[in-house]
């Protein structure tokens, strides 16, 4: 009978004749150790997953005091747990450290239960040890990772704090160079300085700030693939929920660091001829999990072979995605479309959205920095409000524009315009 089958009266038979049987077989099969000994911590049973565990098989143990598998500074231990068992205490899930034949030392938890004779007394005991090693370097492991957590927030909370006092200084400054309108060149300069200041403070702000959050996923791909022992299912859905956002800040600085460099004016552009059919259907790949999340459907309408724009291919992709990413954080249902043709010297993409749309008021400044729209838009939209005008500004250092209609209710048409390849 293996252990999936169903007993017979055979087997029930059995084991109303020799149940002691059953029991043995029962204990030998267990992944745990489990021990029998006298109250004088004699050593009398030994089964399989003893041997497993310490190495030593029943042979060599059986008649050896069981201080034998204890570090000398914890054979005290001994003394108390046989103390317990003559009063009839059971000893429950103690953690203590054991020792293995080849000297190794493990953790185990360890439950103790007195063993009587047919009288009643107590004669022994029956110790089951469980080998938790590795479920103690696991919690280690995620201690040390929250405290890396709890110490990268109060990095963060400095950052920002800085980042905010410095805003206040550059306020001040600015309402200094209204005051001073007599002297407008000099007023112009300092503002200018300003602006480098801050140019370079969330450069370097950004560049500190992704080596922690690098550094922290390293340690939670590490624990993801097990490579710090085994997951329990919530463990894992943790270590989940803390790698999105992770990645979560990580987009956000990286938003941070590009708009740094546009306006410190050190975007390089790498102009070549770019079939603008095989990058657009490229981009559906990099949005299809947010839309699919949302139930918003896909178009893509091809513009045809011969349509080439001279422009940087990533600079395009980062456009664009910016534009569909938007789309689709905006769009509740309905659809996305994107269209392209050629207009004069210009390629012109449309990215169309069936959303909420923008009201007439905001259309104006949706492109500055740090602008998301409406309040009730940003309180569920993640972002830092840099995205449009990053993208703006890189269309433009290319030769071309991003553009916007759109209406309250009905939603949005956003356009890159490109210069156009003309053919010689």
């Amino acid at each position: 009978m293996t252990p999936s089958d169903p007993p017979t009266d055979g087997d029930r038979s059995l084991w109303a004749k020799n149940p002691a049987a059953w029991l043995a077989a029962i204990v030998d099969s267990s992944d745990d150790a489990i021990v029998g000994k006298t109250l004088d911590s004699i050593i009398r049973s030994w089964n399989a997953g003893a041997a497993r565990m310490f190495g030593y098989t029943a042979e060599e143990i059986i008649g050896r005091p069981v201080t034998d598998l204890m570090p000398p500074e914890l054979k005290h231990e001994e003394v108390g747990i046989v103390a317990r068992l003559s009063r009839g205490e059971r000893v429950d899930h103690y953690q203590t450290v054991r020792v293995k034949k080849d000297g190794t030392r493990i953790d185990v938890s360890l439950s103790v239960s007195p063993i009587r004779d047919a009288t009643g007394r107590i004669v022994g005991a029956a110790k089951i040890a469980r080998d938790i090693t590795e479920e103690r370097r696991l919690r280690d492991a995620e201690r040390q990772l929250s405290e890396q957590l709890q110490e990268q927030a109060v990095e963060l909370e400095q950052q920002v704090e800085e980042a905010q006092s410095l805003q206040e200084e550059l306020e001040q400054t600015n309402d200094e160079l209204h005051r001073a309108a007599e002297n407008a060149r000099d007023a112009q300069a300092r503002a200018e300085s300003a602006n480098r200041a801050k140019s370079v403070f969330l450069a370097t702000m950004s560049h500190e700030l992704r080596t922690p959050l690098n550094a922290i996923a390293g340690y939670l791909d590490l624990l993801r693939l097990g490579l710090r022992g085994p997951l329990t299912e919530e463990q894992r859905t943790d270590l989940d929920r803390i790698k999105r956002n992770q990645e979560t800040l990580l987009r956000l600085i990286e938003d941070v660091l590009d708009f740094a460099k546009l306006e410190s004016g050190r975007v390089e552009y790498r102009l070549a001829d770019l079939p603008i059919d095989e990058l657009l259907r490229t981009l559906e790949t990099f949005v299809a999990p947010l839309l699919d999340k949302k139930g918003i459907t896909y178009h893509f309408a091809p513009c045809g072979d011969g349509l080439v724009a001279r422009a940087d291919r990533d600079k395009v992709e980062q456009i664009m995605l910016n534009l569909l990413s938007n789309a689709a954080k905006f769009t509740d249902h309905g659809r996305i479309e994107v269209r392209c043709t050629s207009r004069d010297d210009k390629v012109v993409i449309d990215v169309v959205d069936t959303g909420r749309g923008i009201s007439s008021e905001l259309l104006a400044t949706i492109f500055e920095p740090f602008v998301q729209g409406e309040q009730e838009l940003t309180r569920t939209a993640e972002g830092t409000g840099l995205g449009l005008s990053i993208s703006r500004q890189l269309a433009r250092g290319m030769g071309g524009d991003v553009l916007v209609r759109s209406e309250s209710g009905s939603g949005s048409t956003f356009t890159l315009v490109l210069p156009r390849t003309v053919e010689r």
